[in-house]
């Protein structure tokens, strides 16, 4: 018989979880289905004659009050067994509901289940290999399947039955007229899938020729057209990864492979160098099969502008060489607002307007106590004080005094019984805690971020030395934990290149550059604890910077920071 004239009737069971023998059924689910349509659904729950523990409660949501009145196994299985008929018995880790199904038909005084009978378990495991998982859970969410309720009978049997119909596709794009006996057959045999020849070509021409070392892939389609770019550590692991184990790539991937003909790849010095390429090309190229990146990110910056005679905070999109003082960037707008409200409340800079301000009388804000009243007092140094403070914090400096404001209202509003105000400082505190972390890789406004940052692979003893200047990365070099003098030289000619006063500060940064600045934000955040930071401020010869720099190097107790290289760095890194 042809698998689409054939039913098959997936089956779940929900039990009270006591060892074989002793364990009760409490529901049943089942969903009948042939040539892919769904011909009935049965669905009971089952009193088990005892009550239902708890974990099986929580797990399920079935509880002993909701069983107490149901019909017990001896009335339902009459009616599954005539839903079942002459169906093939489908279930996923079948040993376990076939277990629970017959013994209680032998309680009940009946025959065991005698229907073929078919594992979808073991089915994904012949047919998806290269999938780490083929528990349910693991299956539903490689193909991507809907689920109102998990452990409940109906809906494991539902996604069940979606599961076998997928692994059944699977098979008939290879085996025209499969017949039901030979999938029957398969789930107990050893399943040799045929690799597509275009694949074996690649990995025939690609294994050899692959570098070790970080840098930005690209493949392309029988014409040569760019259809992905990705980074990667290690281009030999990543690059191969794609070709093994084909089935257990998530449905993009596999439809990506299946119009693949080429991989070639440029090599870059570091890993953050291929996150920025990767970042310009994607934009440039627009990929089919890139979803991140292809736009620029729209994060803002906190402006501190100090221009102005009574700086005020706020939130920009873009950066500009116009006097003030831009930190970030941060998540989005609403976190950029967070962030504004948070320093308002907690500092007293104004947040009047100009016009506001010339009035010369106190506004709202100032009524309520969260405005330092420039208005009135016309005291510049007083208010350069509070300036100095909210300066201190945006740099992740001396932020203590606002974790504790905001820790002792937690504790006020939990003395009130005001639970969700508590709720509100504490998710304030995490909030605050991660964002210092990132400002703390900095310490410095945007504009202001010049630095050598000293990352060290404890496997070679090679030092990789990453030049920021005016908040972006300038250039890259590698060097050893006691360098060369050619190094040596090397290092002192980039210090001299990179860090002097009669360098130009850019005049504004628009979305391109501001893509670079969020990507080495993120880097520089994830490396902060297996880096160090040597900075460089106006005015600093650089001949002495170069001397800091080279001692930083040559300093033992630096490569104990942290062990992880290169190679260990995460692939992806999230903004606060």
């Amino acid at each position: 018989m042809l698998i689409e004239d054939t039913t098959f009737v997936v089956t779940d069971t929900e039990t009270t979880g006591a060892p074989a023998g002793s364990d009760r059924m409490i529901e049943i689910g089942a969903v009948k289905v042939r040539n892919g349509e769904v011909l009935g659904r049965f669905s009971e729950l089952v009193n088990p004659g005892c009550a239902v523990p708890n974990r099986i409660r929580r797990l399920t949501g079935i509880s002993t009050a909701m069983v107490f009145d149901k019909p017990a196994a001896s009335d339902v299985l009459p009616r599954f067994l005539d839903f079942l008929g002459d169906g093939i018995f489908v279930a996923h880790n079948l040993s376990f509901d076939r277990r629970v199904l017959n013994d209680e038909l032998v309680r009940s005084g009946m025959r065991p289940i005698r229907n073929n009978q078919l594992c979808t378990l073991r089915l994904a495991r012949r047919l998806l290999p290269g999938l780490r998982s083929k528990g349910l859970s693991s299956l539903v969410d490689f193909f991507d399947i809907r689920m109102e309720r998990r452990h409940r009978a109906l809906d494991d049997a539902q996604a069940t039955a979606e599961i076998l119909l997928r692994l059944i596709d699977r098979l008939t794009l290879e085996h025209r007229d499969l017949e039901v006996d030979r999938l029957l057959q398969l789930q107990h045999q050893d399943y040799v899938k045929t690799v597509p020849k275009h694949i074996r070509q690649i990995r025939a021409s690609i294994a050899r020729r692959l570098p070790s070392g970080p840098g930005v892939y690209f493949m392309k389609d029988g014409d040569g057209q760019v259809i992905y770019i990705g980074k990667a550590k290690n281009l030999k692991n990543r690059v191969r990864s794609y070709f093994r184990a084909i089935e257990g790539h998530p449905g993009r991937v596999r439809q990506m492979l299946q119009r693949v003909r080429d991989v070639t790849w440029e090599e870059t010095g570091t890993e953050l160098e291929a996150l920025l390429a990767e970042s310009r090309l994607i934009k440039e190229l627009r990929p089919t099969f890139n979803r991140a990146l292809k736009r620029h990110a729209n994060r803002p910056f906190i402006k501190l502008d100090i221009a102005s005679r009574y700086p005020t905070v706020s939130y920009v999109k873009f950066i500009v060489d116009d006097g003030a003082e831009y930190y970030g960037p941060v998540r989005g707008h609403r976190y950029a607002e967070w962030v504004v409200e948070l320093i308002n409340r907690m500092f007293k800079l104004r947040e009047c307007d100009d016009r506001t301000l010339a009035l010369g009388r106190r506004c709202f804000y100032g009524e309520i106590g969260r405005c330092a009243l420039p208005c009135e007092t016309d005291g510049p140094d007083t208010y350069a004080v509070e300036v100095d403070h909210v300066r201190d914090f945006l740099t992740g400096r001396n932020a203590n005094r606002v974790l504790a404001r905001l820790e002792e209202e937690m504790r006020e509003c939990a003395q009130h019984l005001e639970f969700e105000q508590a709720r509100e400082c504490r998710d304030s505190i995490d909030r605050l805690r991660r964002l210092l972390g990132q400002q703390e890789t900095v310490a410095a406004p945007i504009m202001d971020h010049n630095a050598v940052h000293v990352l060290r692979d404890t496997r070679n003893s090679v030092v990789k030395l990453f030049f920021i200047r005016f908040g972006r990365l300038a250039q890259t070099y590698a060097a050893v934990d006691n360098p060369t003098s050619d190094q040596n030289r090397a290092i002192r000619f980039l210090c001299r290149k990179h860090y002097h006063g009669d360098q130009p500060r850019p005049a504004r940064y628009m979305r391109e550059e501001i893509d670079e600045i969020r990507i080495l934000a993120n880097w520089l955040y994830a490396t902060r604890k297996r880096s160090d930071i040597i900075r460089w401020i106006p005015g600093v010869p650089a001949e002495d910077f170069a001397d800091r720099v080279l001692n930083k190097i040559r300093e033992g107790d630096s490569a104990d920071r942290g062990t992880a290289s290169f190679a260990e760095m995460s692939e992806e890194t999230e903004l606060l």
